[in-house]
This record gives structure tokens, sequence and C-alpha cells, in this order.
């Protein structure tokens, strides 16, 4: 009865081995399992570098046995000699030096050399396979024994896209892949695992001269594009955020795979393709919604400040809002420097993201507003807005360092001008993904606590020290570097100071930098509950003096409606309280473009009763913003 009962396993096992057709033996594919009569004397071997999982798979496997055989098999390294082994994985031993060649990614053997057994894969993956496979086929737990294919063993063939790959002239075997993007590279690199068994590994290291890659460039910063090229004995796969994963579908999908089984790419096989390019508004459309929304005072656009550097922050921004609030907002702002995303201090992988987002955000209706508190010329800490512009304390000094500012040539100059150039690509990028903006330059100058301020330490400086820059900034930007995607507000700090005495916060008016400079206007309020923008009728002055739309450029709690932490902030002053002041501000006569809370502790999540607040009648979010834009085309 033993004896057919073990007749029976080997037809199982043989047929289990046929269904698969991808797997070789002795005798034209017939196996033929001998037993292991001497189990007691033989040792598990691993390699003594292994990797964590043939480790793991090499005491597995000596468990299974030991478990089923009740023998007493232990483990040990290939530092050891031993008669009889077990090789499981890479190991120094010849036997599975011999074995493992030829073998690919999926590819796996059981054999017999000997007093060695050898169990490989051509990866972890595949020699986790081959152990399972030892498990339930080769361990004769009736007999207390394990039963091993005679002659050449059992092989496993994987089945793959192609054989061979070329990119120009050279191997597949010789590239490795680098990653410049924000994809996992390791789950691409296992592609080509799939493809054709090569092994093509993760490099981390400087790229060298004469050696080859495969790039994952993720740093395309127009959206919809994306490209695959052999160039200069590399293979470029680039996108942007969004698009790098068309990219590497085209590639897998198109290039990777060949009649012939042999794939050789060359330059002639470039490709350059498109996602589509998202729809989004003009200019012109965006000065027509900003203008609809001012002329109707019962409603206003309400926003959000982005918080955070990380790739995602622009993302992570309207995902808070919308669980804030149940709405996408529909104006969102974003600072170029120490306060925001940071231009200058970010590589094109974040820039890139930062850009797919705000193509998502504003093809779904969503407004976007730029502010960017730059580096002070003058301090040896680049993340530095605050202080004084000047490294003398005197009025003649501070006009000579904003006299320089704008010199060419100057050390000043040369400071801004430079982030000045990186805020310009940003623009640029922006404008040739369809993108219009409203942009703030020198929020808040009429202050003392920037280095563009008007005021420093105790003196008073000319309108005409802080305008001059921003017609700099406007010739700079409109005219030198041709950009027509912005929409100019100038937006000052709140101010009582209607009589523009020195040594305070001037008026809202007092740097106003012209109609031709200027689209619409606002003012930055951080209220303590007080009503601030009333006191002087400061607001309705710069509105009436501009004769242009205006909005509450940022907002937020202060003082002592202000919470130490988010926790407590609810329980001083919440976003139903901000409706309650801009209600009584629209029963008096003011219009508002849009309100934009400054984020963080001072934001509508940290306030709370977001979903109240956008319920009402006057707050409107993305999707009444893109019912105006969508009628205007």
């Amino acid at each position: 009865m033993k004896k057919l009962i073990s007749v029976a396993f080997v037809l199982v096992l043989c047929l289990a081995f046929f269904a698969c057709g991808e797997s070789t033996g002795t005798e034209g594919g017939a196996i033929t399992l001998k037993p292991i009569e001497n189990l007691s004397e033989y040792v598990v071997v691993r390699g003594e570098t292994s990797s964590k999982d043939e480790t793991m798979l090499a005491t597995k496997l000596r468990k299974a046995i030991n478990d089923a055989t009740g023998a007493s098999v232990g483990v040990k390294t290939d530092y050891y000699n031993n008669t009889h082994e077990i090789l499981v994985g890479v190991t120094k031993r010849q036997q599975t030096l011999d074995t493992l060649e030829g073998l690919r990614y999926n590819d796996y053997t059981i054999k017999k050399i000997g007093n060695k057994i050898v169990v490989v894969g051509g990866s972890d993956e595949a020699l986790a396979k081959a152990v399972e496979l030892f498990e339930k086929q080769f361990i004769d737990a009736e007999k207390k024994t394990i039963k091993i294919p005679s002659g050449d063993g059992y092989t496993y063939i994987g089945t793959y896209a192609f054989d061979k790959m070329t990119i120009d002239g050279v191997d597949l075997g010789e590239f490795k892949v680098v990653n410049n993007s924000l994809e996992d590279a390791k789950a691409f690199s296992e592609k080509f695992h799939e493809l054709c068994g090569a092994a093509v590994d993760v490099y981390e290291d400087e790229m060298i001269n004469d050696e080859h890659y495969i790039i994952l460039d993720g740093t395309e910063l127009i959206e919809h594009k994306y490209s695959v090229k052999v160039e200069d004995g590399n293979l470029i796969i680039r996108g942007s955020a969004h698009s790098l994963d068309d990219a590497i579908a085209y590639f897998e999908n198109n290039m990777a795979k060949s009649d012939n089984k042999t794939v050789e790419l060359t330059s002639a096989d470039n490709y350059e393709g498109s996602t589509g390019k998202k729809e989004t508004y003009t200019k012109d459309q965006l000065a027509k919604v900003i203008q609809q929304i001012y002329d109707d005072p019962s409603i206003m656009a309400i926003g959000e400040e982005v918080q955070g550097k990380d790739a995602y922050a622009i993302e992570n921004c309207i995902n808070k809002f919308y669980e804030a609030t149940g709405e996408m907002p529909g104006i969102m702002g974003i600072d170029l420097a120490c306060y925001g995303i940071d231009l200058t201090r970010i590589d094109d992988i974040k820039l890139s993201s930062y850009i797919c987002d705000l193509v998502d955000y504003v093809s779904a209706g969503g407004m976007i507003t730029a502010s960017a508190h730059w580096a002070n010329p003058s301090q040896t800490d680049p993340d530095r807005v605050r202080g004084n512009f000047g490294r003398t304390n005197t009025l003649e000094a501070y006009e000579k360092a904003f006299t320089d500012l704008l010199t060419e040539g100057t050390e000043y100059n040369d400071f801004f001008k430079a982030e000045l150039e990186i805020n310009a690509r940003f623009f640029k990028a922006l404008e040739e993904n369809g993108i219009s903006i409203i942009w703030r330059p020198l929020h808040e100058a009429n202050g003392g606590w920037f280095w563009f301020c008007t005021r420093q330490q105790s003196f008073t400086l000319d309108a005409k020290y802080v305008i001059n820059i921003w017609h700099y900034v406007y010739d700079y930007f409109e005219n030198e570097c041709g950009l027509t995607n912005l929409y100019w507000c100038y937006g000052p700090n709140y101010s009582p100071n209607i009589n523009d005495n020195p040594d305070s916060t001037m008026s809202t008016t007092y740097l106003y930098p012209g109609d031709e400079y200027c689209d619409m206007v606002g003012v930055d309020w951080y209220t303590s509950g007080n009503m601030e923008i009333t006191n002087g009728d400061n607001y309705l002055r710069l509105v009436d003096h501009a004769r242009k739309p205006g909005a509450i450029t940022e907002f937020g709690p202060s003082g002592s409606i202000l919470a130490d932490t988010i926790e407590e902030q609810p329980n001083l002053y919440t976003s139903m309280d901000m409706y309650g002041n801009l209600y009584e501000l629209v029963k008096e006569g003011y219009s508002f473009v849009y309100l934009l809370t400054w984020g963080g502790k001072w934001g509508i999540p940290a306030m709370s009763r977001g979903d109240e607040l956008m319920q009402t009648d006057l707050c409107i979010g993305q999707a009444e913003v893109k019912a105006m834009f969508d009628a205007l085309k």
C-alpha cells in the first residue's frame, strides 16, 4: 500500500510540473524523485552575506524539514565546510555558482550535485517559490526524508516579453536605474525582471561618465508632456510628476517588446507624448470673474494659504480644507519664499509636483494668489525676510540701500535679481501650462517688519523707494521676461493711519504703485476681534483710491483671540465668528473678491466650523467659481 501511495505522489507531482508548461527535467521532462536516506548528515547552508530574505528562507526550509521528518538538520553559513549540504540561495559553493549561471529573475532550480542539494533562484522572489515547492513536493513526511529530482533536477523557467535588450548597442545588463523623480524606482527596476528576467538595479550614487543609466526623470514642468529617449548612451524616461507614469507605461507597452525576443533601442525609437492639456482659463477670463465677484457684494471666494514645503504641500492643503469644510477652496495662496514652497530651495522634482497640483486645481476652477517673502539682500541668513535693509542705521544709509537694490551690478541687485529670475522661471512654467495667477508682491510693505517695508527702525522712507521696487519688478516680469499671466495685486497691511503720520504703519494708499502697474488691491487683516479694517475706513479708502476690485488678501485671528495651540482655537474664535464679521461688513457696503486665511493655526481648519461657513450664501468655493469661468467659455 505504501508503494502505491509513493507512486501516486510522483504522478501528482509530474502533473503539477507539466501543467505550468515552463519546467524542465530529465528524460524529456519526466521527473524522477530519489529519496535522501542519510538526511541526518545534512546541514542547511546559506551565504555568509545572504540577504534578509535568503536567511529567512533557509531557516524556514530547515524548520519545515525538521518538523516533517523529525530530523535535527541545522543551519550554517558557507563559512563552514560540511560534507552534506542543502545550499539555499547564493552561496560561495561552486555547485551554487554553476547552477545560478543562466538563471533569470523568475527562474529557479532544485537539484542534487554529489552531496550537495542546491536550491537557488534568479531573485529572492524566485527563491521563495523554490522553497515553497520544496516544502510541498519534496518533503516526504511519511518516510521521514526528502526526495530530490534526479539527473538535472527541476528547473522552472519564467516567461518573458523579451530575452535580450540593447540600448544604443549596449546590453541591458550594463545599465543601472537612476531615480530623479517621486516614483518608486525599485518597483520600476523590478518591472524589468518581469519583462526579461534581467536584474537592473537602482543606483543611488552620483552618475559617472561613460557608465550607462536608465533615468526616471520626473522634472518635466509641462504637466501633460512626457517622452522616452535614447540619448548619450542612456535611456531617459521623462515626464512631470503626473505624466511620468504614462512615460513608463509607454516604454513598457510599446518599446520593451519584440517579435523575435530581442529589443534593440536607438534614438530612432525616441517618442514624445501628451496626456492631454487640461483646460484652464485665461488672464482675461480671470479678470472678468474677479470683477464679477466684486460687483456682487453678496458673495466672496474663500480659501487658504498653503503650509509646508514637501512635494505634496499644495495637494495636502487642498485636501485639508476639503476635510474641514466639505468643499474645495475657491482660491488658494502660495508663498514663493521662506514662508511657503520656497523656490530658491527646491529641486525640479518638487517644482514639477507643485505645478502639476496647481494645474489640477486651476482646471477644476480654482484661483491662485502668490506672494513672496523675498530674502533680505543685506542679511547673511538667506532665509531671513525680516529685519532692516542695510547695514547702517541712518536714513541716508537706508535710502542708499534701496537705491543700490535697483542699480545693476551692485551686490544687492545681484542678490535680488537672482531670486526674481527663479520666480520668473516659475511664472513662465505656469504660463506654459495655461495658468494665470493673482500676483501680490511687496505685501504689507507699508509696515516695518520686512526688509522691503517703508519703515526702517525709527526712520520712515519716502514712498518712492518702495514704489520704485514695484516698478522694477513689474518691468522685469512684464517687459524683460515677457510674462502675460500675472494679475497684479497691491496688498498693504490694514492701517488706520490715514494721515500717514511717520513712525507707524503707513496708510493703505501710501505705496500705491499707480493704475497702470496694478489690477486689483486688498489688505492683509489679522484681527483681534475689533473690525480693524473699518478704522478710518482704511479698506474703503484704498478701493476708492484705486478704483479697482478689492480683497482681504490675508486673514487670521490675532492677539487675545489667537490660541496657543490649534486644539484650543475653536474656544476663542471660529470660522463662524469670522462669518459674523464679514456679514457686518457687507451690510455696511463692503465688497470683497475673496478672503484668504493664512493657514496653520490662523486657518479655517484650525478655527473649526468651516462646514457651516461654506454653507452660507456669502462664501463660495471652487465649484461656484468654476461655474463663473465656464459661463465665459
